[in-house]
C-alpha cells in the first residue's frame, strides 16, 4: 500500500514554538548552556493548594470518567468565575471543560466553521489559530495591527478584513505574542460589528490574570447579556496557576453551542482528566489562596518585564512596545537582519540559537516576520544573561 497523508494533515504548518523548544533541548542535551526565551509556560510550580487537590482526587478514587462536558461542580465554578468577575449571564449549561485552551479553540472551530467560511484572525496571532481554522475547512483572514499602535486590535481592522463569507472572528487578549490588551471601546465596536454581520466572536483569554500597571481585564464575557448568542470565550488553568501539564481549559458560550461541543468531544477525547478537573476546581473556588499565588507570580513577571524591555530597547535598531499583559516581549528586530546577513525572523532565530545559544521564536510564526518573541517566563538571572549574550552577538 502506498503511504499517503490526508490533505488536512499534509497542509499543516508545524508549530514554531514547539520546534524552538525541541532545538533548544537538543542543544542542551549536548551540554550547551541555552538561555531559553522561547518557552511559553510559567517557570513556577503549580501552587501547593492546587496540587494537593489533585493528589486528594487520586486518594479519594476520583479517577473515573466524568460527564463529557466536565464535572458539574467544576462547570459551576467556571460559570461563577464569569458571573463574579464579569457580571456574565451564564450557568453550567454554557460551559464545556476541555483538555487545555487549545482543545477549547479547536472544538469551537469544529462546531462553528466549515468549507467556504472565512474567519477573521487579529494579527499578530497565537501560532495555532490559523491552523485550527484551516482544520475546520475554513479560511483564516488576517486583521493586522502595528507596533506603533501598541499592537491593539481595532474594529476598523476587522471591517477591512471582513467579507460576505465571514463566519467568525478570533481575538486573543491579553495577546500572545505581543502582550497587547484590547481597549473596552474597541471591544464594544467589534461586538457591534459582529452583531451587524451575524458572526461569532471567539475571545481567547488564557492570560486574563496577568495584566500590569493596575490594568483590569476586559472580557467579552462581560457582554453576554447583550451578545450572549454570539460571544464564545475560551480560557484555561494553564498559565494562571502554572498548570500547563495538567491540560485543563474551558469554553463559555451559548448553551446550544456548548451542547454541540460536548457531543463533538464525546467522539474525540471524551472528558478532560478527572484529576485535573478537581485541581482546577480548587484553584477556582479557594479565592484567597488563588489570589495570593497569582499575585506572587504577577509581581515577579512585572519585575522581569522591566528588565527584558529595558534590555531590548538598549540595543541599537530594536523597537519594542511595553507588554500590557501575558509574559512576552515582541520587538521589531528587522533593522538587524542585514547586519546579521539574514532575510527574516526564522533565519535570525536560527543563528541566534546556534551562535549565541539564546532561544527565541520567529515572528513569522505569529504573522509578523519583522519581529521575534522573547518569553520572560524564566528567572531574572537567566534573562540578564540572555540579554548580555544577545548584545554581544549583535555587536560581534
Amino acid at each position: 500500500m502506498t503511504f499517503r497523508l490526508s490533505k488536512r494533515a499534509a497542509s499543516l504548518t508545524p508549530s514554531s514554538t514547539a520546534a524552538v523548544g525541541r532545538a533548544a533541548k537538543a542543544l542542551a542535551s549536548r551540554g550547551v548552556d541555552v538561555v531559553d526565551f522561547g518557552v511559553g509556560e510559567p517557570d513556577f510550580a503549580t501552587p501547593e493548594f492546587v496540587g494537593r487537590a489533585g493528589v486528594s482526587a487520586i486518594e479519594r478514587g476520583l479517577t473515573k470518567y466524568t460527564d463529557n462536558a466536565g464535572d458539574p461542580a467544576l462547570r459551576e465554578a467556571i460559570a461563577e468565575k464569569y458571573r463574579r468577575e464579569q457580571g456574565a449571564s451564564c450557568s453550567p449549561a454554557n460551559v464545556v471543560v476541555t483538555a487545555g485552551a487549545k482543545q477549547a479553540v479547536f472544538n469551537v472551530c469544529q462546531a462553528l466553521f466549515e468549507e467556504g467560511d472565512e474567519v477573521v484572525v487579529f494579527s499578530p496571532y497565537w501560532v495555532s489559530f490559523p491552523e485550527i481554522v484551516r482544520l475546520a475547512g475554513a479560511a483564516p483572514v488576517l486583521a493586522p495591527s502595528s507596533l506603533d499602535a501598541g499592537w491593539k486590535p481595532t474594529a476598523a481592522a476587522l471591517e477591512r478584513a471582513a467579507s460576505g463569507r465571514t463566519r467568525g472572528v478570533i481575538l486573543n487578549s491579553p495577546n500572545n505574542p505581543t502582550g497587547a490588551v484590547v481597549e473596552t471601546a474597541e471591544l464594544e465596536k467589534i461586538l457591534a460589528l459582529c452583531r451587524a454581520r451575524g458572526v461569532f466572536l471567539l475571545f481567547d483569554e488564557t492570560y486574563d490574570r496577568f495584566l500590569y500597571d493596575g490594568r483590569r481585564h476586559v472580557s467579552a464575557a462581560h457582554y453576554t447579556k447583550d451578545y450572549g448568542d454570539l460571544v464564545v470565550v475560551t480560557g484555561a488553568a494553564s498559565k494562571t496557576w502554572a498548570m500547563t501539564g495538567w491540560r485543563l481549559g474551558w469554553v463559555l458560550g451559548p448553551a446550544d453551542l456548548a451542547t454541540a461541543i460536548s457531543g463533538y468531544q464525546s467522539h474525540s477525547t471524551s472528558n478532560a482528566s478527572s484529576i485535573s478537573q478537581e485541581a482546577a476546581r480548587a484553584a477556582l473556588t479557594d479565592l484567597a489562596s488563588s489570589d495570593a499565588s497569582v499575585g506572587r507570580m504577577l509581581a515577579e513577571y512585572a519585575r522581569r518585564r522591566e528588565v527584558m524591555v529595558k534590555g531590548l530597547l538598549s540595543l541599537p535598531g530594536v523597537r519594542c512596545s511595553k507588554p500590557e499583559g501575558a509574559f512576552y516581549a515582541f520587538p521589531d528586530v528587522s533593522a538587524l537582519y542585514a547586519r546579521k546577513g539574514v532575510r527574516g525572523s526564522s533565519a535570525f532565530c536560527e543563528r541566534l540559537l546556534s551562535e549565541a545559544h539564546v532561544a527565541a521564536v520567529p515572528g513569522d510564526a505569529f504573522g509578523e516576520d519583522s519581529c521575534v518573541r522573547f518569553s520572560y517566563a524564566t528567572a531574572l538571572p537567566r534573562i540578564e544573561e540572555g540579554l548580555r549574550r544577545l548584545a554581544g552577538w549583535l555587536t560581534g
